[in-house]
């Protein structure tokens, strides 16, 4: 024994007749007064309708007919000049060459990444530190200072000499 839920009072037909016509099933609902609910179960008793897929209702359809035309011309150019301004607003000059970080990373040949230079800027490193300053210090320190292994030992021997005299 099926337990239909469909009234005698022609709701089915409507359903059907707004299903396609190009109605969405929100906005059959709603234009129905029924909660979602209800209205999930009497679409459930009609395997048969066929409700328009995502972004095809007249609703939807109807909202794009508007928005067309909102876009225009001057706005689309004006939207260039702005962001052609923000690049140049963006321009930093280091060492005589001028560009945004992602230019100068370029230029320089840069072992770190553009994020990664924006992030040691917002550190409070200088724009040239941050495009200058090795990745690891604590590791490269030695090679950039000139520090070699040879150099190294002599260092630490000059060191030992100092602590046997002194004793």
């Amino acid at each position: 024994m099926t337990d239909r839920l469909l009234p005698a009072n022609g709701v089915e037909t409507r359903i059907r007749a707004m299903a396609k016509a190009g109605h969405s099933k929100t906005m059959t609902q709603e234009l129905l007064g029924l909660s979602r609910w209800t209205f999930d179960r009497l679409v459930a008793q009609m395997p048969d309708v066929e409700f328009p897929g995502r972004n095809r209702s007249r609703a939807y359809c109807a909202s794009v007919d508007r928005k067309r035309g909102v876009y225009t011309v001057a706005m689309r150019e004006a939207s260039t000049l702005a962001g052609m301004a923000h690049h140049e607003r963006a321009k930093r000059t280091v060492r005589g060459v001028t560009g945004t970080v992602d230019e100068l990373v370029a230029h320089f040949k840069c072992p770190l990444s553009p994020s990664q230079v924006r992030r040691r800027v917002r550190q409070g490193m200088t724009l040239e530190e941050a495009l200058f300053t090795p990745r690891l210090i604590r590791n490269n320190l030695g090679r950039w200072l000139g520090v070699t292994a040879d150099s190294r030992r002599a260092i630490l021997e000059r060191e030992r000499a100092v602590v046997g005299a002194g004793q």
